[in-house]
Order: structure tokens, then C-alpha cells, then sequence
């Protein structure tokens, strides 16, 4: 789950000062044809044409990324402290739910690597994994729990090609990439992920992001998401059982 998903227990926690004094992600816009959920809302067809390659402008580039169903969260630098959020912009550790903290004691136990990954005032955003919100994943490494998709510096998204490097040399996992360059159409993208996707999402895919880029600076993002995509199918609040957790390797 991305930006404007739903989140485990976000309606029914007290909530505390944000850190940052802002969510940690906003909302994203769907592209004409994705499957909305309440709350969610979509772009022009005008709008969508300069993503997915139907108009073309001088100084425009397009990055499609998969869409990983995760819960959506950051790691902060502010005041040379390090912070795992919540989506919402709340600390990991005062969420109710156990993936939050999970996500806090994984996060602290890198705090080498993402302290060497952020500048101050910097946040990290990407998809925690380790616990099934509507999709199934079999994760074994530790490694693999927390794609990421961007950095922001301040209320900036910063350019995508500097968000790439900065993790590939540090070795930080990122979402895959499905393109990068002129407008993408949705159907190369679906047909790209194919039945699974590149992290092999055994309920099938969520869909594709698409980030537009002009003259190297960020201008506009959309997401689509599949028709027969439910979300939060396995979250403990809905079934009211346990939760399903994709993560089955050692404990942290």
C-alpha cells in the first residue's frame, strides 16, 4: 500500500506530535482506468498523457516503478536523530500495531547504514513488508523487508537519478524499475509485471507508479492499480484473526 492507501490503526490512535510536523507521504493520483477505493482521486486524461507517453514535451522524463502492497513508511534524520514514521507522519514506535514496531527495531538496527544514506533533514520513504496488508509476499532476508522509493529533502522529492545512486552505493534496496525515460503506456507496465511482479506477489500485482520529471526536478505523480486488487485483505483489524506476516526469517 502507497501513498492514499489505507494504513493499519492510523483512525484509532492518539495521536501524538508528528516529529517532522507533516506526514511522512502524502496521497497519490490514479491514472484514468485504476481501480479507486473511497477517499482516492484521479487525474485528467490530459494530465495522464504527458505520463504515459501519449503527449511528449521537451525536458520531461518518466520513471514507472512497480507498486509494491506494503505499509508505507520513512526513516528521518532531524537533529542528527535518527526517526522511523508511520505514513501519517507519527513515530513507528507509538503505533498500536506490531509491524510498526518491527519496522522501529529494523530501522535502529541500521542506523549506521541510514544515518550514511541521509542528510539532515532528509527522510527516506519506501514499503515495509513484513506484514500482509491485501497481497502476500515470502520473505526469508532481512534485507529485502523495505524497498524504498524515494528521498525527500525537506517538503522536496529530490531527483530521482540522485535518489538512485545515493542507494545503489549504499547498497539500499529500492522498488523495482520497470522504466525511465519517455512517457510509459499502463499496458507495457502491466504486461512488464506480468502475473506476479518482480517480488513475486503470490495474490498477483498492485500495479505501477509513474514520477514525472522536468528538466531534472520533480513535477507530478500518478499510480495504477489493478481492477481486482483488495486492499488490506489480510490486515488483523479487518479479519479480526492474527496477523499474516509475509516476513519468515530470523528475528529482530
Amino acid at each position: 500500500m502507497q501513498a492514499g492507501d489505507a494504513q493499519p490503526g492510523e483512525a484509532e490512535q492518539v495521536k501524538a506530535p508528528k516529529p517532522l510536523g507533516v506526514k511522512a507521504y502524502g496521497s497519490t493520483p490514479h491514472l484514468p482506468g485504476s481501480r479507486m477505493g473511497p477517499g482516492d482521486w484521479g487525474m485528467t486524461e490530459a494530465q495522464a498523457a504527458l505520463l504515459t507517453g501519449d503527449v511528449s514535451r521537451k525536458g520531461d522524463e518518466v520513471i514507472v516503478t512497480e507498486k509494491l502492497d506494503g505499509s508505507c513508511t520513512a526513516v528521518a534524520k532531524k537533529n542528527g536523530t535518527l526517526i522511523a514514521l508511520q505514513r501519517a507522519g507519527y513515530r513507528a514506535d507509538a503505533s498500536p500495531y506490531e509491524l510498526h514496531h518491527a519496522f522501529e527495531r529494523w530501522t535502529m538496527q541500521r542506523a549506521k547504514l541510514f544515518d550514511a544514506l541521509l542528510n539532515e533533514d532528509e527522510r527516506v520513504v519506501g514499503e515495509w513488508l513484513h506484514t500482509a496488508m491485501g497481497t502476500l509476499y515470502d520473505i526469508h532476508n532481512p534485507e529485502d523487508l523495505f524497498p524504498v522509493f524515494t528521498i525527500f529533502r525537506g517538503k522536496k522529492r529530490i531527483p530521482y537519478e540522485e535518489f538512485r545512486h545515493r542507494c545503489e552505493k549504499l547498497g539500499v534496496q529500492t522498488v523495482p524499475l520497470l522504466s525511465k525515460g519517455a512517457g510509459f503506456p499502463v499496458e507495457k507496465a502491466i504486461e512488464m509485471l506480468g502475473t506476479n511482479g518482480f517480488r513475486d506477489a503470490k495474490d498477483g500485482i498492485e500495479g505501477a507508479v509513474w514520477v514525472l520529471e522536468t528538466h531534472g526536478e520533480f513535477n507530478a505523480i500518478a499510480k495504477f492499480v489493478v481492477p481486482h486488487k483488495v486492499d488490506g485483505k489480510y490486515l488483523s483489524s479487518i479479519t479480526n484473526a492474527g496477523d499474516v506476516l509475509n516476513y519468515k526469517g530470523p528475528d529482530f
